[in-house]
């Protein structure tokens, strides 16, 4: 396998644990005590920052809806000083989407 083969894989196995990070703090957010931040949180975000230095970040398609309601991504993506769009009508759809099948 050649270099740039090797350097490529390594950048998607680095895109997908930023996926898996965004889930992993939906989920500290979530277990913390009356939703509040944690340090599992801090940790979380810390791992996030780090690797959205190495290459960018996630698509907001990609990230829980709660973290882009809260500004939770928009934020830790500011204090990188990394732009990010988010299209938050599409955030209120799949809100709505996701709301409708609850009932």
């Amino acid at each position: 396998m050649s270099d740039p083969d090797r350097l490529a894989l390594l950048e998607d196995a680095v895109r997908d644990e930023l996926v898996a990070l965004w889930a992993d703090l939906d989920t500290a957010i979530r277990n913390a005590v009356e939703g509040q931040w944690s340090m599992q949180c801090d940790w979380v975000t810390d791992r996030i920052k780090q690797l959205t230095q190495l290459v960018g970040p996630t698509p907001w398609e990609q990230v829980q809806i709660p973290l882009l309601e809260g500004g939770v991504y928009q934020r830790i993506h500011a204090e990188l000083g990394v732009s990010v769009e988010v299209d938050m009508t599409g955030v209120a759809e799949v809100r709505a989407i996701i709301d409708a099948g609850a009932r």
